[in-house]
């Protein structure tokens, strides 16, 4: 039975008994039906395997101290738990500090080593996403230069964010949003035009808002390789091939930065092609159908307002023109037309304003509110040495992923990028991150999977000893030991709360704590002995720490070094 399953039980067992403690001795005071009185997993062991502040919650609802309320709770709690088939699973039940808190028995840390063998890289999998179609649009850079940090830090948090939804059952796909077409493509083509002009000694300025990194010039090269002079005299044609080979090539490289970054999408979604298809115009027309579009001043208005929003929104200009929330409410419309059931948006921390009118959006168009998660993800400062990181080695305004996997690599990048949670601002220091020692995040967690596939492998020196040694689990009674089993029963509960909360950075601190705990272990605790029956158990417990850093580390697309 997986530790969650029991939990539930013992969540029904906790209800069914708080039930009878108010139909038997308070007289049939009214039940709060919508209290949360079930079990989680505590943090301090000091507080059991399982706390629950079920006594304090009722003690409003039942007129008595919450002492009086556990008091009487523990014993019906424990005949429901006997009824349940469980009892030999609780070691004990106390009231400590306000709170119901359980002990598990050895029974249940052998059963559950047991079944996490048995599950191997299913452990901690679920299906409580099943039959849920869910669409991730993440990175969606403009491409009209290199990816920063920034957009590496939204990269790392969407694919970590996608495989842990589909572990969670969801049917997932990753979707990027190219906003090929506009003004600011535009520019990038007028911008390498010029560039590719002043190749040939021609004298001409950059337009005032045009792009002005060493990337630029390096596609003005490459012109100048493939096509000698061809589009030194200009005009429509050359404005034309310019915007269109600035977009490729900066796709192209986009592309293989997030490959090498372990980022690959499902689908990607042109803007130009939505507005080819007329998806503007027909979401428009749908919301106007719907009483939400007005005229006023010229130009056509979102009532955004009336659902949730701040002000009302402008989504055509006067001159005709779309404003940009117009093709993102078709954008999102379409998704919705596909048959996603869920939305997750990974935007910039420069997006606050557009939760509430996209949120409207949906609302309009006839969706949840609720299916719409818009995740804004904050910047990353870099530090070398102490010292701020300001500008790129190629002499640009920002730092790009290029530079940082090509400095760190994918492991300690990604690694690094997770660390925090998304709404918090991300500063790590580069030579930290390099070094191959306990200070670096990533290394120590790589060095415990390392350190159990060495430690794996001397056991097979001794394999005569051992093959005919059975696993006698209930030798594991250290206390290092016992930490160890817990923490690796809290795998699932991690998974499931960064899958709900949508934060993947929570299996990064999983993660640490649990290789700190078998740091830990292994210094306290010597795995190959000359004790063949110890041995035997010890290499079972520290092979499943190998598998629960390996569905964790899976799940963060970090891999796993069987030597360092």
């Amino acid at each position: 039975m997986h530790a969650k399953e029991i939990i539930k039980k013992l969540n029904n067992a906790l209800d069914a008994a708080c039930r009878e403690y108010f139909i038997k001795d308070l007289a049939g005071l009214p039940f709060p039906e919508t209290a949360d009185l079930g079990f989680c997993v505590a943090r301090d062991e000091r507080h059991g395997d399982l706390s629950s502040n079920t006594a304090m919650r009722l003690a409003s609802s039942a007129k008595r101290p919450p002492q009086d309320i556990a008091k009487a709770l523990i014993p019906i709690f424990r005949t429901y738990v006997e009824r349940s088939g469980l009892i030999s699973y609780v070691k004990e039940t106390e009231f400590k500090g306000g709170f119901l808190n359980v002990r598990f028995s050895d029974a249940y840390f052998r059963d559950l080593m047991i079944m996490v063998k048995r599950s191997g890289r299913d452990y901690g999998r679920s299906t409580s996403g099943s039959g849920k179609k869910v669409n991730i649009e993440f990175v969606s850079a403009n491409p009209t230069g290199p990816l920063t940090i920034a957009h590496a830090r939204q990269a790392a948090i969407g694919d970590a964010l996608a495989r842990i939804l589909r572990y969670s059952g969801y049917e997932v796909t990753c979707e990027y949003y190219l906003n090929d077409c506009g003004r600011q493509i535009n520019l990038l083509g007028k911008s390498v035009e010029v560039r590719y002009r002043n190749l040939f000694g021609i004298e001409e300025s950059m337009p005032e808002d045009g792009y002005r990194g060493e990337y630029i010039v390096d596609m003005a090269k490459e012109v100048r390789k493939r096509h000698g002079e061809r589009f030194l005299k200009g005009g429509p044609e050359a404005e034309g091939f310019f915007r269109k080979f600035s977009v490729s090539q900066q796709m192209a490289d986009i592309t293989k930065d997030l490959e090498d970054f372990g980022v690959k999408f499902d689908v990607w979604t042109s803007q130009g092609a939505i507005e080819a298809r007329h998806e503007v115009e027909n979401a428009l027309l749908e919301l106007t159908r719907k009483g939400f579009i007005y005229d006023s001043e010229g130009a056509k208005w979102f009532a955004s307002s009336r659902l949730g929003d701040d002000k009302d929104r402008v989504v055509r200009k006067s001159d005709g023109a779309y404003t940009y929330l117009a093709p993102d409410i078709a954008y999102h419309r379409d998704k919705y037309l596909r048959g996603f059931d869920r939305l997750i948006d990974l935007l910039g921390p420069d997006h606050h304003g557009y939760i509430n009118r996209m949120k409207a959006a949906v609302q309009a168009l006839g969706h949840d509110a609720k299916s719409l998660d818009i995740l804004i993800v904050q910047l990353v400062s870099l530090f070398r040495g102490g010292e701020q990181v300001r500008m790129s080695t190629r002499k640009a305004e920002f730092i790009s992923l290029r530079e940082i996997l090509d400095e760190l690599g994918k492991d300690v990048s990604r690694y690094c990028f997770l660390s925090r949670r998304l709404d918090s601002h991300l500063d790590f220091d580069i030579e930290v991150a390099k070094k191959e020692s306990m200070d670096n995040p990533v290394y120590y967690v790589q060095y415990a999977h390392a350190r159990i596939c060495s430690i794996m492998k001397y056991s097979r020196k001794k394999r005569f000893a051992l093959l005919f040694t059975p696993i006698k689990l209930d030798l594991l009674a250290e206390a290092r030991e016992r930490k160890l089993m817990r923490r690796i029963a809290e795998f699932p509960f991690v998974v499931e709360s960064a899958q709900e909360a949508l934060e993947p950075n929570r299996l990064v601190v999983y993660l640490n704590e649990l290789a700190g705990e078998f740091h830990s272990f292994y210094t306290d605790c010597r795995v190959v002995s000359d004790d063949p029956r110890l041995t035997k158990a010890r290499l079972f417990l520290v092979d499943l720490v190998r598998i629960v850093l390996t569905n964790g580390l899976g799940l963060l697309n970090v891999t796993m070094p069987e030597k360092m």
